[in-house]
């Protein structure tokens, strides 16, 4: 059985004139090739550590900063619902006292000027259906039938007629 070239310390230099130099490389070369994979490696799992921590300490925040702004965005709407109910149920109030009040002032009005015109309607009648008056109206009419409707009573049958009795200065030719 061979033993390998490195475990060899006691072999004369005769044979490996430059062991030095040749182990120096050697040492160089695995020190490069395993710094480079360890860094790999390193990077590698503190790459997937750190991106899983953000990962997780993000997704909290973000969870939590969510869960404020809905619950304040939330907690307004129902703020403005609340505000909405109260303004309208005030508004409806004022308004249908608002209104109450008008109709009954023209209610009111409505009716005094009714009952007021009822009042001289029958203070009317009652004045037209005095003695005096009908007395008055009898002895016009007595005296309309007496002087103006008097004499004889002339028809006229055509407009040459009538006009000759309005016009008498007009003459046919």
């Amino acid at each position: 059985m061979q033993t390998p070239i490195f475990a060899c310390n006691n072999v004369p230099k005769i044979f490996f004139p430059n062991t030095e130099a040749l182990h120096e490389a050697l040492h160089k070369a695995l020190h490069k090739a395993l710094h480079k994979a360890l860094h790999e490696a390193l990077h590698k799992a503190l790459h997937k550590a750190l991106y899983k921590a953000l990962h997780e300490a993000l997704h909290k925040a973000l969870h939590e900063a969510l869960h404020k702004a809905l619950h304040k965005a939330l907690h307004i709407e129902a703020l403005h619902e609340a505000l909405h109910k109260a303004l309208h149920e005030a508004l409806h109030k004022a308004l249908h006292e608002a209104l109450h009040e008008a109709l009954h002032k023209a209610l009111y009005k409505a009716l005094h000027e009714a009952l007021h015109i009822k009042a001289l309607h029958e203070a009317l009648r009652e004045a037209l259906h005095t003695e005096a008056l009908h007395e008055a109206l009898h002895k016009a009419f007595i005296y309309a039938r007496d002087t103006l409707l008097s004499g004889p009573r002339y028809i006229p049958n055509s407009l040459y007629t009538c006009l000759c009795q309005v016009y008498p200065l007009y003459t046919p030719r």
